[in-house]
């Protein structure tokens, strides 16, 4: 079943992150599965991929991102749910946890996976986002600025940083 809820308010600090590390999660697939969550068929795919090892913690998490991209938030909650029985320290699962919590408005624990999240692999610049949202959902506006703050400055290390041209910029504000 597909819910379809308001999306999480995305504050000023985080919006030109959103585009890169989406980018970097989607090539991380794509290299990985041979696909990525935007194909149309990524739900049956990933499905496919966990029908071959079904206790496979990455693959859990592949599926429960295709039904998550596709709103299914429920079914895709399970799954991570599953594959953190199977793996606990997954920082990946803990953060995605965190987002589809955040989403349906279960805040507090929203941000306890957040921050476990942030416990397990704080130099990854999706948990630090991720943090940062959960953060600021609290109304803990300090503590989401540094995680944002961390989330670009993983993402520069890492050569993707959202870009600061002046065209960029007016993008941005004028879409």
């Amino acid at each position: 079943m597909t819910v379809h809820r308001p999306p999480v308010r995305i504050p000023r600090a985080a919006r030109p992150l959103g585009a890169p590390l989406w980018l970097r999660t989607q090539g991380r697939i794509r290299e990985r599965y041979g696909f990525d969550l935007n194909a149309r068929d990524a739900v049956e795919r990933a499905a496919a991929l966990l029908s071959e090892s079904p206790d496979d913690a990455d693959r859990l998490l592949l599926h429960a991102a295709a039904l998550a991209t596709r709103g299914d938030d429920a079914a895709a909650e399970r799954d991570v749910r599953r594959a953190l029985d199977h793996n606990p320290s997954l920082a990946r699962a803990h953060t995605t946890l965190a987002t589809l919590l955040v989403r349906a408005g279960d805040v507090e624990a929203g941000l306890a996976e957040a921050r476990a999240a942030a416990g397990l692999d704080a130099a990854d610049p999706t948990v630090q986002y991720n943090l940062g949202l959960a953060e600021h959902a609290a109304g803990h506006r300090h503590e989401a600025a540094a995680a944002f703050a961390a989330a670009r400055n993983a993402l520069q290390g890492e050569g993707a940083a959202p870009p600061r041209s002046r065209w960029w910029q007016r993008m941005r504000r004028h879409g």
